[in-house]
């Protein structure tokens, strides 16, 4: 049987990481057959402020998944970050078209679609309109309603938007590649589908991914996405507190901070442990106490986990989630990082590794490849892929792809 190929990149401010998977139905999980990582360049906290480096680094990452996988590349689903990304609920009401009352698919692409039209600020664009609750004739709670009678149709949703000015800048980093886009997805939807269970999402859990330049935070209950918020912080801020402390290079500080970092003081064995710099190329031999390096790491921590529970108190789920935190990204390899995230939102915390998927081509049982992974399955959920977990997935968030990308197109 002829396998079917679909890539995802994701665009980091640490890195761009590109998955290309191939499927077919005789798998049961998508098989990750070509894998390219390279440094970010252009971008700071999920904005592209270079176009040029941009461009060059996911050409780069490209380059390197497709030499591995041995295919070429003509599309691609793509992340979107930064903390130009809000948002918000709405709702859309929509009459019952049959005549028999049976609520059909194009009834519902109709009410999510009435949910749509809502005033945004100047130069922002709908991102994702998820529903989370049907309500016909006044009963709510609903999920899957075709196939339903009723006369009324509403749906109460959650609209994510961002800067249509980045999204027409993403659009021409990845197309000058040669790449179509199939579609985006901001970055914590995809880290959460990658490594959230069904049942985690019914009880309410939030995944917290850690990422370079940002921290993107989503919050489920009862299986549907309540709250999504993209935080301006990220492990580089720890690198570059590590930097000015120590005053060493911020190359220096990122392997003192992966070889010598723990999340707490409190877990350091040996208060006295020191560190010499000159194994980092420094010409004296200087000694700096691995208390100074976790003490400064810890407070930067400190921050990122206060910022995450002032979102939380914000929608009332501040130390309140059954399921409690799962943390992705390259900084939830920090050792002790739950044990302080568990002190700090006083909520169960573990790390999240990608699941449902496997790799002959390097690891990817990491929690730093958890938006890349999302970005597959998205994508596959989103173009209505036969096989796996997919079958069932709508069209409508496609043809709303297609239609905002038509019109980006329009703009100058």
């Amino acid at each position: 049987m002829r396998d079917n190929y679909i890539t995802g990149i994701d665009i980091g401010s640490h890195y761009i990481t590109t998955i290309i998977a191939s499927f077919n139905s005789n798998l049961d999980t998508p098989q990750i057959i070509g894998i390219g990582r390279v440094r970010s360049h252009g971008i700071r906290k999920g904005i592209i402020i270079d176009l040029e480096d941009a461009t060059a680094s996911v050409g780069k990452s490209l380059q390197q998944a497709q030499q591995k996988a041995g295919v070429s590349v003509s599309s691609a689903c793509v992340s979107i970050s930064g903390a130009h990304i809000t948002a918000t609920p709405s709702k859309g009401v929509a009459a019952v078209s049959r005549a028999d009352g049976q609520i059909s698919y194009d009834d519902v692409e109709r009410v999510i679609t009435a949910a749509s039209t809502i005033a945004l600020p100047a130069n922002q664009e709908i991102l994702h309109n998820l529903p989370h609750e049907f309500i016909i004739d006044g009963e709510g709670g609903l999920r899957d309603v075709v196939g339903m009678s009723g006369l009324r149709l509403e749906a109460n949703t959650l609209i994510l938007y961002g800067s249509s000015a980045h999204l027409k800048t993403l659009d021409k980093c990845i197309e000058s590649n040669d790449v179509e886009i199939d579609g985006y997805v901001i970055s914590p939807l995809a880290a959460s589908r990658a490594v959230l269970s069904k049942r985690q999402k019914e009880l309410g859990v939030a995944s917290v991914d850690i990422g370079g330049g940002t921290t993107d935070l989503a919050v489920y209950e009862e299986g549907n996405l309540i709250y999504s918020s993209v935080l301006p912080i990220g492990g580089d801020n720890i690198t570059n507190d590590l930097a000015i402390g120590l005053r060493v290079g911020v190359d220096t500080a990122e392997r003192i901070k992966r070889e010598y970092g723990l999340a707490r003081v409190s877990d350091l064995s040996q208060k006295r442990d020191v560190i010499d710099l000159s194994q980092f190329g420094f010409n004296e031999k200087e000694i700096i106490f691995r208390k100074d390096v976790i003490e400064i790491m810890e407070a930067r921590l400190n921050e990122i986990f206060d910022l995450v529970n002032a979102d939380l108190k914000k929608i009332g789920k501040d130390a309140y989630l059954p399921a409690g935190v799962v943390l992705v990204g390259g900084s939830a390899k920090i050792p002790h990082i739950t044990d302080l995230c568990r002190d700090k939102l006083r909520l169960a915390t573990q790390i999240g590794f990608p699941h449902e998927v496997e790799g002959v081509v390097g690891s990817v049982d990491d929690p730093s490849f958890a938006t890349a992974l999302g970005i597959i399955f998205w994508c596959m959920e989103e173009n209505g892929y036969d096989g796996f977990s997919f079958k069932n997935a709508s069209p409508i968030s496609s043809s709303i792809n297609s239609m905002k990308k038509w019109f980006r197109s329009l703009l100058p």
